[in-house]
């Protein structure tokens, strides 16, 4: 029994020799880019500490520099044995744009209902009206229907409407009650539903209301109820023709409105 714990032992202070010692230490760091972190203003935020090796590089210390950019949700650190360390940040999920037309912005918001950062209201747009980075589009959009060709770009919903008082700041969670309903709305329509819809008006809780990519308005109130309100405007939708609008606030009495049909 002595034997094996000194052979234990020893193979415990080998261990902290080796790992301690330049054998692996981190020579060649690797440190990419994403969409909206570049490659150099990730290395600007990463502060590696000098002698840093694969066992005790610190990815928490790494994730927390990086979350800096209001962009990054979290980091992947990949060790390759002996000496290479690659570092990729990961970023939110943008699942609206909110558009405040005070200000002209587009405001994007992550998944875990943060401000993540303003987008350029000046975009350009191919033929079918897809977003073009490169500088190369066919036309250029502005406003209110550029943050709508941003929110096709990032599979996201447009909220508008935004009341002028709403103040977004990068990295800070959304206080606006009218935007966070206009958000359960996002998450709690399916995402059929979803594709129907041109944009959220969120003016305050109360008047939130749907536009759907063929005109019609769906008033739906605050977001209690929404699988309710989503079926009853659905099979309204499939049972009458020429609807025009939609009253779903009060899902178990709903009213409409519809144009007469020759």
């Amino acid at each position: 029994m002595g034997g094996v714990l000194a052979v234990l032992a020893v193979l415990v202070v080998v261990a902290i020799v080796v790992i301690n010692s330049g054998l692996f230490t981190a020579t060649d760091i690797q440190i990419q880019g994403s969409e909206h972190v570049t490659k150099h203003d990730a290395i600007q935020l990463i502060d590696l500490p000098e002698g840093t090796s694969l066992f005790n590089v610190d990815p928490d210390q790494i994730t927390e520099d990086l979350k800096q950019n209001p962009w990054v949700s979290g980091v992947d650190v990949q060790r390759q044995f002996p000496h290479t360390l690659i570092i990729t940040p990961m970023e939110r999920k943008v699942i609206a744009i909110a558009y405040i037309s005070s200000d002209d912005l587009a405001w994007a918001i992550g998944d875990d209902d943060t401000w993540i950062a303003p987008l350029s209201t000046s975009v350009e747009v191919d033929d079918q009206g897809n977003v073009i980075t490169t500088g190369q589009g066919s036309n250029t959009l502005t406003g209110i229907d550029a943050a709508l060709a941003l929110a096709k770009h990032y599979g996201a919903v447009l909220l508008t409407d935004v009341s002028a008082d709403v103040a977004p700041v990068s990295g800070q969670a959304v206080s606006s009650k009218a935007v966070k309903a206009g958000l359960d709305y996002v998450r709690g329509f399916s995402s059929e539903f979803l594709g129907q819809v041109k944009d959220i008006s969120t003016p305050s809780v109360e008047a939130i209301s749907a536009n759907l990519n063929n005109g019609i308005e769906v008033s739906l109130g605050d977001s209690n109820d929404i699988v309710k309100k989503e079926r009853v405007v659905t099979k309204l939708l499939s049972q009458v023709e020429g609807v025009t609008y939609i009253n779903v606030r009060s899902p178990g009495n709903y009213t409409f409105r519809n144009a007469p049909t020759s």
